[in-house]
C-alpha cells in the first residue's frame, strides 16, 4: 500500500517588502530543510490517497471499507489482467461459466453471472471515471495503471446501478510535469508468457502534455490441445491509449484520452480428470468410434491433467475503441464560486466481441453420430460449436461542480446521461440434430439512464462528520428477441420452433439510492464510523438462449433487484504514519436478486434462465493493515471473512442427482424445484487472505530488493444449484522475488517464482465432463477441472528501463 506523497502548498505573503520577503523565504528553507531530515530520520509510508468520492482524499477520512493497490504493488506482483487484481484482493472473486462472456466479478460473495444483454453485473468497474457497459470488458489487459481502489458495498449513490454490490475504481498514471521521458518494460516466464510495454509522458510545452502508451502481450495457457498441437486457455492483447492536455487558460483545461484495445482470451475449456471404471460409448452405444478409449486417446487422466483434444477453438476475442474527453473549469478567485470546479467527462465507446465454443469438447464430430428424427446416426460431418457476436456501444456524458477540498462543508453534485445499446447473435448446434440443442437467435437492447446525484461531508462539531449522499435515476429500456430457429433435444421427432419475435414494452422506472454516514476522529489520524447505503438495479429481462423456451416469458420482466447494507469501521495511520490499519463489519440484505440458474420444464425441456430470488444477505468482517517495520521493511496484509447464503429461496433448480425436488413449480405445472434457502453463494470462500513484504537490502551501489507474497482461500461452492460435484477445495500460493535497480532509476530487473510450492488448484467449476453409457450397466460419469493461471510453478523476468 505505497504512493506518492500529496504535494503540500508554499504559503502566500502578501503585501511583504522584498527584504521580509527573502527573510521569510530563507525561514521557510531551513524549516523544509529541518522536516527534511526528521522524515530521513524516520521513515514513513507514503499516504495512500483514494477518489472513492470523487475528490481525491487520504484513506483513512473515507468512512467506508475500500482496499487500494497502488502502482509499486501492482508492479512488484507482475500484475496484468483483472483476474491479478482478484488475487490480491479478497473482498473480490471471479465465477467462470462454461464461455469465456460469462465470467462474472464478485464483491464479498455477490455478482451476476450471465453472458445476458438484459442483465447488468452487480460490481461496476470504472477505468479513468469512465465506465465499462458489461462485466466481460474488465477481462483484458489492465494496462499503465497507477492504482486501483476496491470499494465494497453498494456504491449505487456514486456510481450507479451496476455498482449494486461494489466497485473498482481504476485510474492510469498521469501525464508527466517535466519534460518528455520514456519507459520500456520486457517480460518473460518459463511457461512462455510474454510482454512488451512502452510509454512516453510529459510536457511538450508550457501549455501542452502527452502520454502514450502501447502492449503488447501473450500467454499461450497450460492446456495442450493434442488434436491442434496447441495451447489453450491462455490470454493476450494489444493496448494502445493516448492522453493530451491543453491548459486552454489558468483556469480552464481539456484532456482527450482516445484508446484502443484487442483481446483474445482462449478459455474456459476443462481437461478431464477422472473417470469411472469400464468401457462406454458417447451419445450411441452402437458406434465404438465413440467409445471413452478413442475419445480420450493419447489423453493419460490423471488428477491434474493438462492435455485435451478439441477440434474447434473456445475462447473470446473482443476489439474495444473509445475515447473520453474531460473539460476542467476552475473558478477564478474573484468569482462567487471561488475554489469551485466544473467538471464535464464525456465517453464514447464501442466493444465489438465474438464468443465461441467446442461445444462437445472433443475432437471427434459427435454429430456425425449422434441420431437425426428418424432415430438412426445423422452424417452430418460439423461440429456443434456455440458462436455468438456481441456489438455493444455506449455513450455518457457527465457534468461534476465540486467544491473547495477545504471547509466545514465539502461537497459535490453531478448529472448524468448515458445510452447503452447492445446487438447479440447466437448460434448453437445443428439445425437437423436434436442432440446439439440447435439454437439460432437475435436479440438487441436499448437502455437510456438519467441520473441526479449529490454526495457531501460536514464537519459539524469538532471531530465529528457527517456523510451523506443521494442520487435519482430515470431509466428507460427497450428489448427485442428473435429466435430465428430452434431444436431442443427434448422436441420430440424434429419440430422446430420455428420464428418467434418478442418485443418487450417501453419501461420506464424511478429509483432513489442513498448512503448516511457518521465518523468521529479519536485522534487527527484514527477514525471510527458507520453507514448505511441502499442500491437499486432496475429490472431485467431473459434474452438468452432460454428464451426460446415459452415458460421463461411468464417471467419477464423480473423485478429490480435492491440491497440495503450497514457497516461499521476503524481507520488509523499510525506511529507517524508508519503504520496503517483499517476494520469493518458489514451486513447487506439483497432482494428480488437476479441470477441465471438452469431450469427443467414439465414437457422435458431446460434452458438455463433468470431467475429473481427472494432474499440473499452477506456478512462478515474485512481487515487491510500495512507497516513499514524498519526503514527497509514493509509488509502489508489483507484479510476477509465472508458469509454470503441464500437466506429464501424456495423455487431453486434442481440438479443432477438431487433427492429433494419435491417442490412444486409456481409457474410450469407438474414440475418441481427444490428448496434452495440456506445454501452458499456460489465460489464466495468463507475466508480470503493476502500477506506480502518487501524487504530492501543495505547495497549501496544498487537498490536491491527481495519481496513474498502469500494468498490463500477457503473452499468455495461452484453454483448456485447447491451442486455438489462443483465444489472446489481451497488453496494456497506462495510467490517469492527479487529486483536489482541503478541508483539513477535507469533501469530495474526483477525475478519471481510463482506458486513456490507447485500447488495445483482449480478456477472453473471442473463438474461432469462427458456422460459414457455402457452397452450394459450403469452411465460412466467423467470429470475435468479448470487450472489457474498459476495453477502450476513457473518463473518470471521483467526488465524496465527509463529513457
Amino acid at each position: 500500500m505505497v504512493t506518492t506523497h500529496c504535494g503540500s502548498q508554499l504559503p502566500r505573503y502578501p503585501n511583504m517588502k522584498p527584504m521580509a520577503a527573502a527573510l521569510a523565504l530563507l525561514q521557510l528553507s531551513s524549516i523544509t530543510q529541518a522536516q527534511e531530515a526528521a522524515q530521513a530520520a524516520a521513515p514513513q509510508l507514503e499516504q495512500v490517497v483514494v477518489s472513492a468520492n470523487r475528490r481525491i482524499e487520504k484513506l483513512e477520512d473515507v468512512p467506508q471499507s475500500i482496499s487500494v493497490l497502488t502502482g509499486e504493488a501492482l508492479e512488484r506482483n507482475n500484475v496484468r489482467e483483472f483476474d491479478d487484481i482478484v488475487n490480491l484482493s479478497p473482498a473480490l472473486t471471479i465465477s467462470t461459466g462454461t464461455q469465456v462472456g460469462t465470467n462474472s466479478i464478485n464483491m464479498r460473495g455477490i455478482g451476476t453471472t450471465s453472458n445476458n444483454i438484459g442483465i447488468e453485473g452487480d460490481v461496476a468497474v470504472i477505468v479513468d471515471d469512465m465506465p465499462y457497459a458489461q462485466a466481460q470488458q474488465a477481462f483484458r489487459d489492465q494496462s499503465d495503471v497507477a492504482r486501483v481502489e476496491v470499494l465494497k458495498g453498494p456504491q449505487s449513490t456514486m456510481f450507479g446501478k451496476s455498482a449494486i454490490a461494489g466497485a473498482v475504481v481504476i485510474t492510469t498514471k498521469p501525464i508527466g510535469a517535466g519534460p518528455m521521458k520514456g519507459k520500456l518494460s520486457l517480460f518473460r516466464s518459463s511457461d512462455d508468457e510474454y510482454r512488451v510495454q512502452t510509454s512516453v509522458s510529459g510536457r511538450m510545452s508550457d501549455t501542452v502534455g502527452v502520454r502514450l502508451f502501447a502492449s503488447k502481450t501473450n500467454f499461450p495457457g497450460l492446456l495442450y490441445n493434442l488434436t491442434t498441437d496447441s495451447m489453450q486457455n491462455g490470454s493476450g492483447g494489444k493496448t494502445f491509449f493516448a492522453k493530451v492536455q491543453w491548459q486552454v487558460t489558468p483556469d480552464l483545461d481539456v484532456q482527450l484520452a482516445p484508446r484502443y484495445d484487442h483481446t483474445l482470451r482462449t478459455g474456459n475449456t476443462a481437461a478431464i480428470n477422472s473417470i469411472g471404471p469400464g468401457v462406454g460409448y458417447l451419445y450411441n452405444k452402437n458406434y465404438k468410434a465413440l467409445s471413452n478409449t478413442e475419445v480420450l486417446r493419447g489423453i493419460n487422466v490423471s488428477q491434474f491433467n493438462t492435455t485435451i483434444r478439441n477440434d474447434s477453438p473456445t475462447g473470446l476475442e473482443a476489439t474495444d475503441r473509445g475515447i473520453g474527453v474531460r473539460v476542467n473549469y476552475l473558478f477564478p478567485d474573484s468569482s462567487p464560486m471561488a475554489g469551485h470546479a466544473l467538471t464535464s467527462i464525456t465517453s464514447v465507446d464501442n466493444n465489438k466481441s465474438n464468443d465461441f465454443r467446442d461445444n462437445d469438447n472433443i475432437d471427434l464430430v459427435s454429430t456425425f453420430y449422434q441420431l437425426d428424427h428418424f432415430g438412426k446416426p445423422s452424417g452430418i460431418n460439423e461440429s456443434p460449436e456455440i458462436n455468438g457476436t456481441m456489438d455493444t456501444k455506449m455513450t455518457s456524458q457527465e457534468f461534476r461542480l465540486t467544491s473547495p477540498d477545504s471547509g466545514a462543508f465539502r461537497y459535490l453534485a453531478g448529472l448524468w446521461i448515458a445510452r447503452t445499446s447492445i446487438d447479440r447473435t447466437y448460434r448453437r448446434g445443428n439445425p437437423f440434430v436434436k442432440e446439439t440443442s440447435w439454437t439460432n437467435y437475435e436479440t438487441s437492447s436499448s437502455v437510456l439512464n438519467r441520473a441526479l446525484y449529490f454526495n457531501g461531508s460536514w464537519d459539524f462539531v469538532p471531530k465529528h462528520t457527517l456523510t451523506g449522499g443521494v442520487r435519482l435515476t430515470r431509466e428507460s429500456n427497450d428489448y427485442m428477441f428473435h429466435t430465428i430457429d430452434s431444436l431442443l433435444s427434448s422436441a420430440p421427432n424434429n419440430v422446430h420452433t420455428g420464428e418467434n419475435y418478442y418485443n418487450a414494452p417501453k419501461h420506464h422506472e424511478n429509483y432513489v439510492t442513498g448512503k448516511l454516514g457518521y465518523g468521529y476522529k479519536l485522534t487527527p489520524n484514527t477514525m471510527v464510523y458507520g453507514t448505511a447505503s441502499t442500491g437499486t438495479k432496475g429490472v431485467a429481462y431473459d434474452m438468452t438462449s432460454g428464451a426460446n423456451n415459452v415458460n421463461v416469458f411468464k417471467r419477464l420482466p423480473l423485478a429490480p433487484e435492491e440491497a440495503t447494507s450497514y457497516e461499521a469501521g476503524f481507520k488509523a495511520n499510525l506511529w507517524n504514519n508508519r503504520a496503517t490499519l483499517n476494520l469493518a463489519v458489514f451486513k447487506t440484505r439483497f432482494r428480488d436478486y437476479q441470477t441465471s440458474a438452469t431450469e427443467r420444464f414439465s414437457d422435458g425441456s431446460q434452458a438455463s434462465v433468470l431467475y429473481s430470488i427472494p432474499k440473499i444477505q452477506t456478512q462478515g468482517f474485512e481487515a487491510d493493515a500495512s507497516a513499514l517495520l524498519t526503514r527497509d521493511f514493509l509488509l502489508s496484509a489483507n484479510l476477509a471473512f465472508t458469509r454470503a447464503t441464500v437466506v429464501n429461496w424456495r423455487q431453486g433448480p434442481c440438479y443432477s442427482g438431487a433427492k429433494d425436488c419435491t417442490v412444486p413449480n409456481e409457474l410450469v405445472p407438474g414440475a418441481f424445484l427444490r428448496d434452495a434457502s440456506g445454501g452458499l453463494m456460489p465460489n464466495s470462500p468463507k475466508w480470503k487472505t493476502n500477506v506480502g513484504g518487501e524487504y530492501t537490502l543495505p547495497i549501496k551501489s544498487f537498490k536491491t530488493a527481495i519481496n513474498a507474497n502469500v494468498r490463500a482461500q477457503s473452499k468455495v461452492q461452484g453454483a448456485i444449484s447447491q451442486d455438489p460435484s462443483l465444489k472446489r477445495p481451497g488453496h494456497a500460493i506462495v510467490d517469492l522475488g527479487a529486483s536489482i535497480a541503478g541508483r539513477s532509476g535507469k533501469y530495474k530487473l526483477s525475478v519471481g517464482i510463482k506458486n513456490l510450492f507447485d500447488h495445483h488448484y482449480s478456477v472453473g467449476n471442473g463438474g461432469s465432463f462427458l456422460n459414457f453409457k455402457q452397452t450394459s450397466g450403469p452411465d460412466i460419469r467423467s470429470y475435468g477441472w479448470q487450472p489457474a493461471r498459476d495453477a502450476f510453478r513457473y518463473y518470471t523476468a521483467r526488465l524496465d528501463v527509463n529513457f
